[in-house]
């Protein structure tokens, strides 16, 4: 992905929600609402004042890692906006799932929105690019910005060299609810975005939604016998261990074969920081399956 001109990142930053780059002081303090908005802060070398559900991040977005000194908002569908004001930010930062806050925060600190998702129907990877350099700007870290996507590029190298002996089965990308429904992910999801890099086809070819998800019965699986199944996520460990052991799931062909990968959790909208901890962790899996 070539960097944009300045003319095409002014355009970018409004796409972003960012606004136009401030001419001010850059914000320093900042607190994010918003897992992705924490990703992408830490991403710039940003440690957020603050985000909600701390601990939970940790165990599900884990990159960037947290700084200690970070609090904790609570909830992220009811952040701590008490302590928010009471911390007094240069910015906060939020994504548009809060947007009913925006008018109570926004009177009391700056805010800026911040969109990273492909939620839009854009390539996921592509808008997370855009929305890291609108940030980018907006904070005055373009040089850190810079520094980042060289690692992101080599870390998509690094994936790509890896799986150069990929058997080229379809795959399916799928976080295991219970032992009997999955959360598929397709191809305009952030997961099929990075695969499209490699080559490698999403296996699923029925409907998602503009989440690029959707949740279907195990039995759905049987359209693609020659598939593998790649599950993300360490939360569903007991979920998919009933899952496979199910009837309807033992008798499917790839899973007789054993064609069955596993990768911890990657947050799935969170931008280039998961991008690449998801290209990272899947071809390391894939490649080993392959």
């Amino acid at each position: 992905m070539a960097a944009l001109s300045r003319r095409a990142l002014l355009g970018a930053l409004a796409f972003a929600g960012l606004g136009a780059p401030s001419r001010a002081t850059s914000p320093e303090r900042i607190v994010a609402l918003d897992w992705p908005s924490a990703q992408n802060l830490l991403a710039l070398g940003v440690d957020p004042m603050a985000l909600p559900e701390r601990a939970l991040y940790a165990e599900l977005v884990v990159e960037p890692a947290l700084s200690p000194a970070t609090l904790d908002l609570g909830l992220r569908s009811e952040p701590n906006l008490e302590l928010v004001l009471q911390l007094a930010p240069d910015l906060v930062l939020m994504g548009d799932e809060l947007m009913s806050l925006r008018e109570r925060v926004e009177a009391a600190v700056p805010v800026a929105m911040f969109f990273a998702d492909g939620f839009d129907g854009t390539d996921p990877v592509v808008k997370g690019d855009v929305a890291l350099q609108g940030l980018a700007q907006r904070l005055g870290r373009v040089d850190a910005y810079r520094v980042f996507r060289q690692g992101f590029d080599r870390e998509l190298d690094k994936a790509r060299k890896r799986l150069r002996s990929y058997d080229g089965r379809p795959v399916f990308i799928a976080t295991v609810i219970d032992g009997r429904r999955l959360l598929l992910f397709g191809r305009n999801s952030l997961f099929q975005s990075v695969l499209d890099r490699f080559g490698i086809v999403n296996a699923w070819t029925g409907f998602t939604s503009a989440y690029g998800h959707t949740t279907v019965t195990a039995d759905r699986l049987a359209q693609q016998k020659d598939a593998r199944l790649l599950c993300v996520g360490d939360s569903s460990t007991l979920a998919l261990a009933k899952l496979l052991a199910s009837p309807v799931v033992a008798s499917l062909p790839f899973i007789r074969s054993g064609r069955v990968a596993r990768v911890p959790d990657v947050l799935f909208y969170g931008g280039l920081p998961s991008a690449g901890r998801f290209a990272r962790l899947a071809s390391m899996a894939l490649a080993a399956e392959g």
